[in-house]
């Protein structure tokens, strides 16, 4: 039976009630699909059958292949056994499969687009390199950049017709440093949730201050939300413009 691992289940506020759904990092997965709908309005516009599988594609690779894949090789939201793991490594890699042949649907209704193509698989191989223990150099602030924020923003573009072009990669840009400017609190915020408390400043005098986890996160959590609603708010503040 699994339970809420004491460590994971204090990494980010939101998280708390059913660990599955903790899993899944809701605000972030979102980050994604924020992001390949912006690249979808600086290319030619919305198509609906194309552009429905592909954010599905996202939901479910970034949401659940990725997520539980990281899950079954460092364990730190479930409290699982070695069986729990490789059930979840199952689910991880079969959600990645499925996330793969959606993709696949939006490139066929996109018409084979190559670049689209190449996107895809790239998103796959960064997806898989940064959460497999045996490819720990991948596992860095610019894989996340490029495989949260550039590869989608291109998904999008690609995937709405746009071709290459300048406004392409000032988009890819453009989402990868907002990817990059949530990660550094991001980083701060997990490694002091995930430690034990108490904690406290110890001085060569052998006095002591008590740290407050909350006083400690409380700011950077704040940016990190600022960075995720300012990302909600992209797309509809372009698409507002595209139609100015």
């Amino acid at each position: 039976m699994m339970g809420l691992a004491r460590g994971g289940s204090r990494e980010f506020w939101f998280m708390g009630g059913n660990p599955y759904v903790n899993l899944l990092y809701l605000p972030f997965t979102f980050l994604s699909i924020s992001y390949v709908l912006d690249g979808i309005i600086a290319g030619r516009g919305f198509r609906p059958v194309v552009d429905a599988p592909l954010l599905a594609a996202y939901f479910i690779g970034h949401g659940v292949a990725a997520h539980f894949i990281n899950e079954a090789y460092s364990n730190r939201v479930l409290d699982g056994r070695a069986g729990d793991m490789a059930r979840i490594a199952v689910a991880g890699y079969g959600a990645l499969a499925a996330a793969a042949a959606l993709g696949m649907i939006a490139v066929a209704e996109a018409g084979w687009n190559p670049f689209l193509i190449a996107v895809g698989a790239l998103e796959v191989a960064l997806l898989v390199a940064y959460n497999h223990p045996a490819s720990r150099p991948a596992h860095n602030d610019v894989t996340v950049a490029v495989a949260v924020g550039a590869l989608p923003a291109l998904a999008g573009y690609f995937a709405s017709g746009g071709p290459p072009s300048a406004t392409a990669a000032l988009t890819a840009l453009a989402c990868a440093l907002l990817v990059s400017l949530e990660i550094t609190p991001s980083r701060f915020v997990k490694r002091w949730r995930r430690g034990p408390e108490p904690r406290a400043i110890v001085y060569a005098d052998g006095s002591m201050d008590r740290i407050d986890l909350r006083d400690l996160v409380e700011r950077p959590e704040r940016v990190i939300k600022i960075m995720l609603a300012l990302s909600y708010v992209m797309p509809v503040l372009l698409y507002a413009i595209a139609r100015c």
